[in-house]
C-alpha cells in the first residue's frame, strides 16, 4: 500500500503508514464497499446558508448573524491552517498541484465570502449577504472539485500500488 503522503510503500492490509503514520487509503474489495460520491453541499454550507436566511428575515439580527460568522471564520481559518501544513513530499507535488490549486481557490472564495457576508452586519444591505452566499456557495464547488481530485488521485495510487505489487 503506497501512502499518499509521503510515498512510503507499506504491507497490505496497513492502516497506517509505517514511516510518517499517515493515515493509508482504504482499498475496496467489493462493489458494497464502493465509497459513495460526496455530496454536492457540506454542512458548513448549509448552516451559512441557514443563517442568512435567519438574517435576511429579521429572525436574527446583524449582531447574531455577526457571532456566527465570527465562530464560522476562525473554523475556516484553524481548518484552512490545518490543511497548509500538511506536508507534501516534493517528488509528490505536482501529482498534487491541481487537487491543491482548485482547494485553495475553494478556501479564498469561502472567506470571502464570509468576509462579505460580515458587510452586511455592518450595514444591513441585502446585496452584501447575496454576495456573501454566491461566493461561499463558489467556494463550495471549488472544495466538492477539490475533492473529486483528491478521490482520483488515491485510485490512481492504488492501482500504480497494485501494479507494483503484481510485478513482485
Amino acid at each position: 500500500m503506497l501512502c499518499v503522503k509521503c510515498g512510503f510503500q507499506n504491507s497490505e492490509g496497513a492502516n497506517y503508514c509505517s514511516k510518517c503514520n499517515a493515515q493509508l487509503p482504504r482499498v475496496l474489495q467489493t462493489p458494497q464497499e464502493v465509497e459513495p460520491e460526496m455530496p454536492p453541499i457540506h454542512d458548513r454550507l448549509q448552516q451559512i446558508e441557514a443563517a442568512a436566511a435567519r438574517a435576511a428575515s429579521g429572525e436574527w439580527n446583524p449582531e447574531e448573524l455577526g457571532r456566527f460568522l465570527e465562530e464560522t471564520a476562525a473554523i475556516l481559518a484553524e481548518k484552512e491552517r490545518a490543511i497548509r501544513e500538511i506536508p507534501i513530499p516534493d517528488e509528490a507535488a505536482e501529482d498534487f498541484r491541481e487537487e491543491l490549486e482548485v482547494g485553495y481557490t475553494g478556501i479564498d472564495l469561502y472567506n470571502q465570502g464570509v468576509q462579505r457576508m460580515f458587510e452586511f452586519v455592518a450595514d444591513s444591505d441585502p446585496v452584501h449577504l447575496q454576495e456573501g452566499l454566491d461566493l461561499v456557495r463558489q467556494g463550495n464547488e471549488s472544495i466538492n472539485e477539490a475533492m473529486r481530485i483528491n478521490r482520483e488521485n488515491r485510485r490512481k495510487l492504488e492501482e500504480m500500488s497494485s501494479d507494483a505489487s503484481s510485478l513482485m
